[in-house]
Formats: C-alpha cells, structure tokens, sequence
C-alpha cells in the first residue's frame, strides 16, 4: 500500500468526525489515516477499535504544542475539530480558543512541518446570520452572525485565518447538517424561527463531499462553497417541526405566541450549492431519507425529546422556551436575541 495519499482528520470522535472517519476506513487502501482529538472515554473507545488501520495523536488543538506531532507530514487535513454550538454560544472565551485559536494553531504547525499539505476547513451556514428577509444564500455574500451566535463568529474568524494562511486550502459552508439523532431535537429547538427556510445536507453526503475533496483539489483551491442537498433537501423550519412532532406522535402541537424565536438566527437556501455538486458529485440523500431513517429511529427519538422537552406534554415543551420565559418575564435583555 506504497504512495497512500497521508490524511490528518481533526476532531475525529466528533459526530461528523465519525461519519468522515468511517468513509475513510472504507479507502485504507487509498488514504494512510491520522487522527487528532482529546483524549476522553469515548474516543478512546472509537479510536481503538481500528488502531491498527489508524496513527492516533491525543490533544488540545488551542494548546500549540499538542498538535506539532499530528501535522507532520501529511498531504490532506480535514479541519472539523470545533466547539459544539451550544458551548460556543454560552462560552466566548472557550470558543475563539478552540476554533478560532485552534484552527491558528493547526495551520502554523503544518506550514512548518507539512507545507504543501491541501487544508479543508468545515465553517458553518450560521456565518450568513438572519437571513428571513432574504433567504436565497451565495458564498458571495457578506457574512453577518447573528447576536450571541459566537459559534458562528469564531468560526468566520478561523475562516480569515484559513484564507490568509500559506497552504492551499478550501472552506466548506454546510447547511443544517441532518441524519444522526442529534440533529432532529436539540436544546435550542425553539430559537429558530418557524418562517426559517434551511437547505439540509445529510452527513453522510457532506462527510463524502471531505472525503473526495483532495482528488478535486485543483477545482476548490481558494474557493468557498456552500454544501447543500439542493431542492430535494429543502424545508420550512414550521414543516420540519410538524414531520418530526407527527413521527413521535405529538400530532401537530399548538405552541402559544413567542414559544418560537422571530429573529436572530440562521438558515436560508443556497443558491449556489449545485456548484460543488457538479465538481463533487456528492449527493445521494434527500429530506425524504432523512424522515425514513428517524422513523426507524423512532425510539431513540422518544428518549432524547424526554431529555429535551422534560416529557411529551405540550406542558413540558413550553416550559423549556427560552423565548417564551424571556417574553413571560418581560426580560428585554433576553429578549433582544428572540423578537
């Protein structure tokens, strides 16, 4: 297996991590595989299951000296180590440290140790900020968070950092990214405006769309791309609500007024997403696959809205609107962020 092309996958045990990794595994014949992740029990286990087809480097990429070992050498990277989203937003401070800080450090270590290695950063569709008024999405577009997205500000800023770094390099903008339990509910399932048009990518179309970079490098060198599912991905935030509250038996529920953001957050259609699918040809999943395989999912479903909502009353749903306490406490502060 002489002349693998040497691959480093940062954030390697995270849940697009994992979909990544796993097409790598499928290409060991192709592709000499490292990963880059912090040393805890759950990537200890995942990392172990296929030690002998891996090189595994344990770290902090916000510390420099913890990546030096893991850049060396090596011929494509694939940059999804961040801060999950919910942290990043609660937590300034740790979020421009790991992605904004970390991506700095990733890239200084491999201009000095792997200079012409091809760098692929995964951004998010968040640095586009609120774009109810104007849903249609270019990469062309001037960024804008939204107020309190520090995710996606951190995130912008590592962008700067990509772009002005000496490797070649490549930025992905994925849209809301579905197709594992996580992503159907999450904590901040009421601070998405019902209007919100999203173009959805499933993971296993955006993990292939890493993957198959590098081949396709001399079309993405310098570029940003927008990477969606196209039309068959797209859906209104109220309709995806309503398939998600049908598959867990909750019917159509009817939240009271300001149980749901108006403003300030993210989302839109791409209008250039079949860009990358022409050069690419990643796609092979649509919304409708997605709602097939929550559907057999259907228990674990169950289990993470008790989790979530605090039970399947309409009750316990309500109670845990951050926009809707704000509104009920007349916290204008809080306020400003949701209407």
């Amino acid at each position: 297996m002489a002349n693998r092309i040497r691959v480093l996958l940062t954030g390697a045990a995270s849940t697009l991590g994992r979909e990544i990794l796993a097409q790598l595994l499928d290409m060991r014949t192709v592709f000499e595989i490292s990963v880059f992740d912090i040393k805890r029990g759950h990537t200890m286990a995942l990392f172990e299951r296929h030690k002998k087809d891996l090189h595994i480097y344990y770290g902090d990429c916000s510390v420099p000296e913890n990546s030096v070992e893991a850049c060396k050498r090596q011929d494509f990277v694939i940059h999804c180590h961040s801060l999950d989203k919910t942290n990043a937003d609660k937590r300034l401070r740790l979020a421009e440290d790991v992605n904004t800080m970390g991506t700095r450090y990733i890239l200084e270590n491999l201009e000095r140790f792997s200079p012409h290695a091809y760098f692929l950063y995964i951004s998010t569709v968040g640095v586009y900020g609120d774009r109810l008024k104007a849903p249609m999405i270019s990469a062309d577009n001037m960024p804008c968070p939204s107020m309190g997205d520090y995710d996606a500000l951190t995130k912008l800023q590592a962008e700067k950092l990509v772009q002005e770094s000496a490797l070649e390099s490549t930025i992905y903008r994925p849209g809301i990214i579905l197709g594992h339990e996580s992503s159907a509910l999450n904590s901040s399932v009421f601070f998405m405006p019902l209007a919100t048009r999203f173009e959805a990518v499933h993971i296993r179309d955006l993990a292939s769309a890493c993957v198959n970079a590098y081949d396709h490098r001399i079309y993405l060198w310098g570029r940003i791309y927008n990477v969606g599912g196209g039309e068959g991905c797209r859906i209104t935030y109220q309709d995806y609500l309503r398939r998600l509250f049908s598959l867990l038996g909750l019917g159509n529920p009817d939240f009271p007024d300001k149980a749901f953001a108006t403003r300030n957050r993210y989302g839109g259609y791409f209008a250039d997403s079949d860009v990358l699918e022409d050069i690419l040809h990643f796609r092979r999943y649509t919304i409708e696959d997605y709602f097939r395989e929550l559907k057999a999912e259907h228990p674990i479903l169950k289990k993470l809205a008790n989790k979530i909502f605090g039970g399947m009353q309409l009750k316990s749903m309500e109670g845990k609107s951050a926009p809707l306490r704000a509104a009920k406490e007349n916290d204008k502060a809080k306020m400003k962020y949701y209407f």
